[in-house]
């Protein structure tokens, strides 16, 4: 049978956002008798980063009032949201070598860089999407290096040539420096990447006016091989993602489920040293990846756009897939309440070892069982691909597809019908459901089947919910106002 749990609090880091912080100095009423009181009480929540041993039995006692009226929610939520710092300027052009700004994030990216093409139609008054665009290179790479994303190619012999693509799209260009790892070629994949991007976003949004459900994410290169990996984790904070010149070692590709993916990739990508010319280019991003990973999309159905040209390595000359790409982010837009959402944790570049992931929109998994489930990786027969190798080296090489069982879990939900919800699980013991008036009819109660199992749950709105489920990705186009808890019994 499943069995539904009461609430849970997860407390986080203390927030330092000075606007907050002002709320404290808001009066104190025994009495909550209007939204201003409820708001106070929400601000109050957010300064304890959610931790209850913070915050006064009065308040919390605010915060836990069951059947909220979702409409007034919807007003407070709202209101959060706009007290957001921000500081939007009326600026356009290239911007290179800016220093994050947000009170938030100044003392926790001190050596970072970031860089931006703005376009000359933006307004403050008017959002525009936002492409985040991750350099390639490696370990040794400067956080200088990321300019040439965002440059003119007529200004700049190393641009990308990208800018003149985007020049009358209503996006902003990003292009961040990546977390500084001298150890590896593949800096977008290390541990903590995940903060690193969202605090990108919040960036933006704090420096421009960022249309949050029209945000893109990709790379080139190094820059792709975090594309593959931070796309799948941060699906719910994305529409859409993009891959040039890029590889993957380990993917479960339902992960996609809701966002599109762009791929480019040159046929000669890798090639084999010659005599007397050249050093050749190793298959770190072979064509093979991007050949797989659009055999796989297709297979199951998810939305993908690939382009492969007779090009190689690098993307200045890919010009038909950047005209294709700044056609293609028009359209796509994030959806935080998707018919169907597919939760994988963990998932990543390599999902053996990577962090958890428990979080996918309106699903989020608590625990995972002892068993594993299956996920795609790309095996090399042969020997490794190495700078300097030979070219019969580089010949005895060759590429396939195999499975992989990883110790993860996977919920796979979808809204089937008026207020009922189908589940199928792999794995997963403990997993909550979030809800939202967008999803269901909360006068009325939802019933839920998980692997073939009924169980009917009365839904109740309460601020806490709200507040909880902001505090998984701390963006307010993420809120959802009820949530139900389920466990999954062992099938042995």
């Amino acid at each position: 049978m499943l069995i539904c749990h009461d609430r849970i609090r997860h407390p986080e880091m203390l927030m330092k956002s000075v606007l907050v912080l002002m709320s404290l100095m808001l009066p104190w009423q025994s009495v909550w008798a209007d939204d201003t009181d409820l708001l106070a009480a929400c601000q109050r929540y957010l300064v304890a980063g959610g931790n209850p041993d913070l915050l006064t039995r009065e308040t919390m006692e605010v915060l836990d009032t069951p059947d909220r009226d979702p409409v007034v929610v919807n007003k407070i939520v709202d209101r959060l949201s706009r007290s957001e710092p921000v500081d939007r300027q009326a600026v356009t052009g290239v911007m290179a070598n800016q220093s994050f700004r947000h009170p938030d994030l100044m003392d926790r990216h001190t050596g970072d860089l970031l860089h931006f093409y703005v376009p000359q139609s933006y307004k403050p008054s008017q959002p525009f999407g936002l492409v985040i665009f991750m350099h390639g290179g490696g370990g040794q790479t400067p956080p200088e290096h990321a300019l040439h994303i965002v440059t003119h190619p007529d200004d700049d012999p190393q641009s990308i040539g990208l800018q003149p693509y985007l020049a009358d799209r209503p996006f902003i260009l990003a292009a961040p420096s990546a977390p500084v790892n001298k150890n590896t070629g593949a800096r977008w994949n290390v541990q903590g990447a995940d903060e690193s991007i969202a605090d990108v976003i919040r960036e933006c949004r704090f420096r421009f006016n960022i249309d949050g459900d029209r945000v893109f994410l990709g790379g080139y290169s190094m820059g792709g091989f975090g594309a593959y990996h931070l796309c799948q984790r941060l699906s719910d904070q994305l529409a859409g993602g993009f891959v040039f010149s890029g590889a993957w070692k380990t993917m479960r590709w339902q992960a996609w489920t809701g966002l599109p993916l762009f791929l480019r990739h040159g046929v000669y990508d890798a090639a084999p040293a010659k005599q007397n010319e050249t050093a050749g280019r190793p298959r770190f991003t072979d064509v093979f990846y991007a050949r797989a990973a659009t055999q796989r999309l297709s297979e199951l159905g998810l939305p993908h756009e690939y382009v492969e040209d007779e090009g190689n390595h690098a993307i200045r000359g890919a010009k038909v897939a950047m005209s294709r790409f700044a056609d293609w982010i028009v359209t796509p837009r994030r959806d935080p309440f998707a018919k169907r959402v597919v939760a994988i944790s963990p998932r990543g570049w390599n999902a053996d070892s990577d962090a958890p992931s428990p979080h996918c929109r309106w699903i989020t998994i608590h625990k995972s069982g002892d068993g594993t489930i299956e996920f795609d990786q790309v095996q090399i027969t042969g020997p490794r691909p190495a700078f300097g190798e030979s070219s019969e080296d580089f010949h005895k090489q060759s590429f396939h597809l195999s499975r992989r069982a990883v110790k993860a879990g996977l919920v796979d939900a979808r809204i089937a019908s008026d207020n009922h919800l189908v589940v199928e699980t792999q794995n997963v013991r403990r997993f909550s459901v979030w809800l939202h008036p967008a999803m269901v009819d909360f006068s009325r109660p939802v019933n839920v089947s998980v692997n073939g199992q009924q169980s009917q749950h009365r839904i109740d709105c309460r601020l806490s919910t709200v507040l909880e489920s902001y505090q998984r990705r701390k963006d307010w186009g993420l809120i959802y106002q009820a949530k139900v808890t389920l466990t999954v019994p062992s099938e042995e």
